[in-house]
Order: C-alpha cells, then structure tokens, then sequence
C-alpha cells in the first residue's frame, strides 16, 4: 500500500475539505489503519538489546529489550496439552523479564542476543527432561534447555562475535543490491529508511514477537554496525 498524502472528506452538499495526511494525529492515523485506508504507523524501536530466537526451520523472531544488562537465566518448555515455553532474562532489576513462547517450543535451537557492544550465543538443542506429577492426571513435563542456576541443565552461552559479523555481512550484501550505502540509509527521512528497513527485514527473515518496532530496531542497530565497518571489510 502507498503512503497517502492528503485527506479529503465530502459533505452532503457536495463541498469538500482536504488536510495534508502529514498534519493528522497519531490517534486519527491509528482509526485510518483499522479501516484499511492507510497502513499502521511504523516506528524504529530503540532498545538496548535485541534477542533473535531462530527455529529449526528457519523461521525467526525479535524481542526488544530496553536494559543496560540482558542475561539469560532459564528457557524451557512445559507440556500439558500443549507445550508452552518460559524464556526469563535478568536485567539488573529486581524482577527478570518474562516471555512466553508459543510456537513449536522445542523446536528453537538458539537464541542471540545482539546488543551495541557484545553479542552472545545460547544454543538451545540439548534438554533436561523433568517431571512433575503424573502427567495424565494433569501434571507437567518441563525440558529445560537453559538454566543459569542448575549446574545439570545446559548452559551452551558464550560470546558470538561472528554471530554478528555474519548479521551485519547479509545486511550489507542486501544494500549493495539495492546501490544503498548503511551510511546513507541512516541519513534518510524516517518514512524512507522505513521502506528499506521493512525490505530488509524480509530478505534477513525477521518477525516482530510482540512489536514490529523491535524488528525495525534490530535492523537499524545492524546498519549501524555495517556503516562503522564499511571502511575495514
């Protein structure tokens, strides 16, 4: 869908007013989206860190984190009906940040987290399987795939520097495709470098698990990285 650039309302007398779409508020352009006549307004989220779980099938999706610290303290998976995953982070704060996943759980085999100065890898393929109950009857099977706190659980975290290389590598050979250089993206309007951002996202297969925002973040934080190397690679 094409951006729009003014709005026009009709009266029964046939009179109409117009208003440049720039001028309409936040909350009118929300109405608009819901009716299908604009799309939603995109934002670029700016959080600290970016953490980036990747499917065995190749499927992958951002959650923003906006905290100076991000630290992996337990991802496991919990069946009963259907498995449901636990994914807790320490951020320096009293209570970690909790977040559920829903799709094929089990099925995650690693976990980055991508920040401005450090990236880390988790991989999450290993298991400790533990029950609680009889599972019938309406008890639990938990496989924990990560645990920071139980020295028999798997703790495969480590630093990733080529984890982000790799990243920032697929971004740069995507801008060249388009004759688009990182530094020059980032000088764009914001509606511009939307498009680009979005285009990217799509080629790099990235998906918002809570917000778009995030994605777009992500994205730019990998232009950054890539106009800063575009000098030494």
């Amino acid at each position: 869908m094409s951006s729009p650039k003014r709005l026009l309302v009709e009266y029964e007398d046939g009179s109409t007013k117009e208003i440049d779409f720039a001028n309409i508020d936040r909350e009118m352009v929300d109405c608009l989206a819901k009716l299908g006549l604009c799309r939603a307004p995109a934002e670029v989220a700016s959080s600290k860190h970016y953490l980036i779980l990747r499917w065995k099938d190749g499927w992958q999706e951002v959650l923003g984190v906006n905290h100076d610290t991000v630290e992996l303290l337990r991802y496991y998976v919990i069946t009963r009906v259907e498995d449901r995953a636990r994914l807790s982070v320490d951020v320096g704060e009293h209570w970690p940040r909790l977040f559920i996943i829903e799709r094929t759980p089990r099925e995650v085999k690693d976990l980055l987290i991508v920040g401005n100065d450090s990236t880390r890898l988790c991989r999450l393929e290993t298991e400790l399987e533990r029950w609680e109950g009889t599972f019938e009857a309406g008890g639990k099977k938990e496989y924990v795939k990560y645990d920071k706190a139980n020295p028999r659980a798997p703790q495969e975290l480590g630093e990733a520097p080529d984890e982000l290389s790799k990243l920032v590598k697929a971004v740069r050979n995507e801008l060249a495709d388009r004759a688009v250089l990182p530094e020059a993206l980032l000088k764009m309007d914001q509606h511009a470098r939307m498009e680009t951002y979005l285009d990217l996202a799509k080629a790099l297969g990235f998906r918002g698990m809570e917000r778009q925002e995030d994605v777009y973040g992500l994205v730019e934080l990998l232009v950054r990285h890539a106009s800063q190397r575009t000098g030494s690679l």
